[in-house]
């Protein structure tokens, strides 16, 4: 019997496949889908447009802030603030966005299909090769839901797992003939 602090939704793969999306190849299939995916496209250029941008040299980070929209490809983010650090060392490398609420949209390539989704805070690690959605976390993708309080996908081993708050409890709507659809 799996806990309540911790609930994990295999067949919720393909509801969040916007993350499967952030890879090196705009088609990947189960089967490949595991050691190159990326937040971002490598050999794609990201537009940033911020209100103000500042960047320190020797700590290594840029902050963007003030209506942040970043555009790469077919997947936008809306933020009131951005920090990326250690852009030089992917071993360390994090980029996290904060808003009331950090918002996106994809675009999957393989189906066309849209993605949404927002929350107070999301984190992308790049070393980890996972993103943390935390605070009021919600995707959707057609009429498929998750709402939590934090939704941690792990790129490599494309697996969701959905935590609720400490009052809270995980939430979810699956339309099984558009999961279906999805996984063709």
């Amino acid at each position: 019997m799996r806990s309540k602090k911790q609930t994990f939704f295999p067949l919720f793969f393909m509801l969040c496949a916007s993350f499967t999306c952030f890879a090196d190849e705009t088609n990947v299939d189960a089967s490949s889908a595991s050691k190159d995916q990326k937040m971002f496209v490598d050999n794609k250029p990201i537009t940033v447009d911020a209100d103000n941008q500042q960047i320190d040299i020797d700590k290594n980070i840029i902050i963007f802030s003030g209506n942040v929209q970043i555009i790469q490809d077919g997947l936008t983010i809306w933020a009131d603030k951005v920090v990326i650090t250690d852009m030089q060392d992917t071993s360390k490398q994090k980029i996290t966005a904060y808003g009331k609420p950090v918002k996106y949209k994809q675009i999957l390539p393989q189906n066309n299909k849209i993605v949404t989704g927002h929350s107070q805070q999301v984190i992308y690690n790049v070393k980890e090769n996972n993103i943390v959605l935390q605070g009021n976390a919600e995707l959707f993708q057609q009429d498929n839901h998750i709402s939590s309080s934090i939704i941690t996908y792990d790129v490599k081993k494309q697996q969701i797992v959905a935590q609720p708050g400490k009052k809270g409890r995980v939430k979810s709507t699956i339309i099984p003939s558009q999961v279906k659809e999805m996984n063709k």
